[in-house]
């Protein structure tokens, strides 16, 4: 079982989360976790699961949209800011 991050609300990989899609930097999907607004994420581009080929279109992913998204891991250390990288299944 994955170790939660006490700091961040419980945290932890593998949970289910919802996003809201903030921007398209070119690695990917900038998100913030709902709930969890202060804290970084992010989704890299070749971890979106789907029907889709080659790299998906901003219009996929409107900004200010709301999102299913699992986290994938933390980096960081104990101490805030932490940063979690997330994948679309």
């Amino acid at each position: 079982m994955a170790e939660a991050d006490a700091g961040a609300g419980g945290l932890r990989s593998g949970q289910r989360v919802r996003v809201r899609i903030r921007g398209h930097p070119p690695y990917g999907l900038a998100v913030e976790i709902v709930g969890h607004e202060r804290i970084g994420a992010s989704v890299d581009w070749l971890d979106i699961a789907g029907p889709r080929r080659g790299q998906p279109r901003p219009g996929d992913f409107p900004v200010g949209a709301e999102i299913g998204a699992v986290i994938r891991n933390r980096v960081g250390g104990p101490e805030p800011p932490r940063w979690y990288y997330l994948m679309i299944p």
